[in-house]
């Protein structure tokens, strides 16, 4: 992760609603494990304490770590009494061999959690494309100037070089003198981004149609 951007602040993103935020990755149905806004309340260290734990729970399987859990932990924590639907994606789970197998079960937990991505005074899961970070590959490392942090990213300066008495005063955003190999229009990555979505949203009811070959 690395800010390309620091003309945004992260407060942008708060919801004063909930104690998590977290989001839609564009290219697939993860809940994007690697990067996620926590209160520091009871509450959100609660959470943070219960998924970690998860380290001694994980399957014997194709599990994905930290990125896998997470699923587990939403269906547990916001919708605790689907207890069924929930056995029926962790069978999914169990038997995960690959990424795609693991794929089949994210889809399995979206389905579970529904329309619904904010509990209040929980959690909030925002919706593709309008979280303050996304993998810069998708894009091929272009970007638009409302971009803030990105996955994966090589640099985009054309000088490592910082002036440190910027920092601190109005003129801190002029340390981030870009290529301009970088940069495209709002139009060009908006178009990229909502074709990758589109291409999810066909990828997302394939999987759920693979769920089956698990029970």
């Amino acid at each position: 992760m690395g800010v390309v951007n620091p003309n945004h602040l992260i407060e942008e993103w708060i919801d004063v609603d909930v104690d998590l935020i977290f989001y839609d990755r564009i290219f697939n149905f993860e809940i994007m494990a690697g990067s996620y806004i926590v209160r520091n309340s009871n509450y959100g260290r609660n959470f943070l304490n219960y998924w970690a734990n998860y380290e001694y729970r994980l399957p014997p399987s194709f599990h994905g770590s930290d990125n896998g859990a997470i699923h587990n932990v939403f269906m547990e924590l916001m919708v605790p009494q689907k207890v069924n639907e929930r056995r029926r994606c962790e069978k999914v789970w169990n038997a995960s061999k690959s990424f795609d197998d693991l794929f089949v079960y994210e889809a399995c937990v979206r389905e579970v959690l529904g329309r619904v991505n904010k509990w209040p005074g929980k959690a909030r899961i925002l919706n593709k494309g309008i979280a303050w970070s996304r993998d810069t590959w998708l894009t091929n490392s272009m970007w638009k100037m409302d971009a803030v942090i990105f996955a994966s990213w090589p640099s985009p300066f054309t000088s490592v070089a910082f002036n440190m008495s910027f920092c601190g005063t109005d003129d801190a955003g002029l340390n981030w003198n870009y290529k301009d190999t970088f940069i495209r229009t709002e139009k060009e990555i908006e178009t990229i981004i909502d074709g990758i979505i589109a291409e999810t949203a066909i990828s997302y009811k394939n999987a759920l149609d693979r769920i089956n070959n698990f029970l």
